[in-house]
C-alpha cells in the first residue's frame, strides 16, 4: 500500500490520526467533528496558530500556512456581474466575480482533499511511525 492509501485509510473513520514529517515540520492530521460537520484538521508542530491564516497574493505568508487549505472567495457574487458589466465594462466585471486566495484554514472537508494537497505541493513527505505499528 503506498503511503497516500494509508493515509487516506488512517484517516477513514471519526478521530482517525496520522503523523506526518514533510519540509522540517511535523504535522498531525485527525479527523474531527464540530455537531454535524465532519472534517479533517492539520496541526503543524502540534499546534494551531491563526495568524499563519494570512496571505499576500495567493501565497501563506508564514511557512507554517502552506500546509494548510487556500480559502478562496470572490469580491462580488456572480449574480452582480450583468451590473458591474454595464458599468464597470467586461474586464473589471470579470476580476470583481474571480474567486480569489484570501487566506489559509488548517481544516479540510475529506480525507481525499487533504491528500490531494499534502501531494501536490509536498510530494516527498513521510510517514512518522506511530504507537499503533509494530516496528520490524
Amino acid at each position: 500500500m503506498d503511503k497516500w492509501a494509508e493515509i487516506k485509510e488512517r484517516l477513514n473513520h471519526l478521530h482517525g490520526s496520522v503523523e506526518l514529517l514533510a519540509d522540517g515540520h511535523t504535522l498531525s492530521l485527525i479527523k474531527v467533528h464540530d455537531r454535524k460537520k465532519i472534517f479533517v484538521r492539520v496541526y503543524v508542530d502540534g499546534c494551531v496558530d491563526f495568524k499563519w491564516t494570512k496571505t499576500e497574493d495567493g501565497k501563506a505568508v508564514h511557512p507554517e500556512g502552506r500546509f494548510w487549505r487556500p480559502m478562496k472567495r470572490a469580491a462580488y457574487p456572480k449574480k452582480v456581474y450583468a451590473q458591474a458589466k454595464r458599468a464597470f465594462g467586461k474586464k473589471e466585471a470579470d476580476r470583481m466575480v474571480t474567486p480569489r486566495v484570501i487566506g489559509v484554514v488548517p481544516d479540510f472537508g475529506t480525507e481525499g482533499a487533504v491528500v490531494a494537497h499534502l501531494k501536490k505541493h509536498f510530494p516527498d513527505l513521510e510517514l512518522k511511525a506511530g504507537s499503533d505499528e509494530v516496528a520490524s
